[in-house]
């Protein structure tokens, strides 16, 4: 029997980041892909963080599940697992199944988690701390500005994952920075967790549509033993529900007995929540939506720079806003943007309303020219893909597509 198995951990000194400790899972497959028998996935956390690593299957429940589902194979973790977590697992593979029917249930094989460390959770031994996910975008800046009962303590930064795969060290440091003024102006304690995540299996594992959440929950259980509820910055709103790793079906079903995971912010439209991010100067400094600049700043090319700077602009912020390089924004810039996708296509039909609301029609206009080329341009994407795969018109394709569309041949999307 083929399978995914997590052979051991190990915590020590992380050998590429002073004055961080590093926990290591050593993960086998029975069947090598990639030519790959047998990897090493890590994680680096500051020293200050160390005590809260934990030695449960946990995090590597988390992170090899959609692994495991993906490739169609058993999981084995020779570290035990929470019993509710376990339970939730089987639950969340049924989800994935019904959405991508081509996916299948895996059997998983580990320990359940001893009676000493339940007694252990319910005397109140293990961490308190409320925590979010922080990436410096528009949702989790708004989850981590919302006036709340229970404050959140932390804000969870994972580095090395997601745009941030191919980061140099000195713009992750950046990022890092930026991101630490933030957290220190809002009063909260940046966590940084650095990881290989994407240079593993767990690549191949679909993180758009299928594992994104669950590898995110992974890096935020290596600390379990810091929190007791972890925020997930929603990734849609109430219409645009969709089966991938962003629904709010799923996000819960990461919860352990320890940590319990919630999706917040699902019920906000995406202007709503720029116009709460626009009220702190702490967040419109560090503000970063791009996800092809691969540092902290924002490329201004892509659908999303334009669409989040066009609400800035329509709320008069976007010159505090110094992470997207202007201090204002030409509609014609906004009319020129190509919006392909039908969640953008969503967003960016928030914004003609949104911005006549706030005094500028010009806005609103070049927001709807743009809805209004990208239908136009509709029936001619099958030809336009196909093209893309021929050998000898493909680059010149590419380069077509950026003339007419005025954006950078190197940073679009190939779909």
């Amino acid at each position: 029997m083929h399978g995914v198995k997590l052979e051991r951990i190990d915590i020590g000194r992380s050998p590429d980041h002073p004055g961080h400790t590093r926990l290591t899972g050593v993960v086998r497959y029975d069947r090598p892909r990639d030519g790959v028998a047998e990897e090493a996935c890590w994680y680096d956390v500051p020293d200050a963080f160390a005590a809260a690593l934990t030695t449960s299957g946990n995090p590597w429940l988390a992170g090899l599940l959609p692994v495991a589902v993906t490739l169609g194979e058993p999981l084995t973790l020779v570290r035990p697992v929470d019993a509710t977590f376990l339970d939730n697992a089987r639950d969340l593979m049924a989800i994935w199944q019904a959405w991508y029917p081509h996916l299948s249930a895996v059997r998983i094989d580990a320990d359940v988690t001893a009676d000493s460390d339940a007694a252990a959770l319910t005397s109140g031994a293990h961490g308190q701390r409320t925590a979010c996910f922080f990436s410096g975008g528009v949702d989790s800046f708004c989850v981590a500005l919302r006036e709340r009962a229970a404050p959140i303590d932390d804000l969870v930064l994972v580095l090395g994952t997601f745009d941030l795969v191919d980061a140099t060290p000195a713009a992750l440091e950046r990022v890092r920075t930026t991101l630490q003024r933030a957290a220190d102006a809002l009063g909260k304690t940046l966590v940084p967790v650095t990881t290989n995540q994407m240079r593993t299996q767990m690549r191949h594992s679909d993180p758009r549509n299928l594992s994104g959440v669950s590898l995110l929950s992974a890096a935020a259980l290596v600390l379990e033993h810091r929190w007791r509820r972890v925020i997930v910055a929603a990734g849609c709103d109430l219409d645009t529900i969709v089966p991938t790793a962003a629904n709010p079906l799923a996000t819960p079903l990461l919860s352990t007995g320890r940590v319990r995971f919630d999706d917040e912010g699902v019920a906000m439209s995406r202007v709503a929540k720029t116009a709460v991010v626009a009220r702190s100067d702490a967040a419109l400094a560090a503000l970063r939506v791009c996800f092809r600049s691969g540092d902290e700043s924002n490329c201004m090319r892509c659908v999303k720079c334009i669409r989040t700077a066009t609400a800035l602009e329509a709320l008069g912020v976007l010159s505090r806003a110094t992470g997207f390089g202007t201090r204002s924004l030409d509609p014609a810039r906004v009319e020129r943007v190509a919006v392909t996708e039908m969640i953008d296509r969503h967003y960016f039909g928030e914004l003609p309303p949104f911005c006549r609301a706030h005094g500028r029609p010009d806005l609103a206009r070049a927001a709807e020219r743009a809805l209004a080329r990208a239908r136009r341009h509709d029936p001619f994407r099958p030809l336009v893909r196909w093209m893309r795969t021929l050998p000898l018109v493909g680059t010149a394709t590419h380069r077509l597509e950026a003339v007419v569309q005025d954006a950078d041949v190197a940073t679009r999307v190939r779909r």
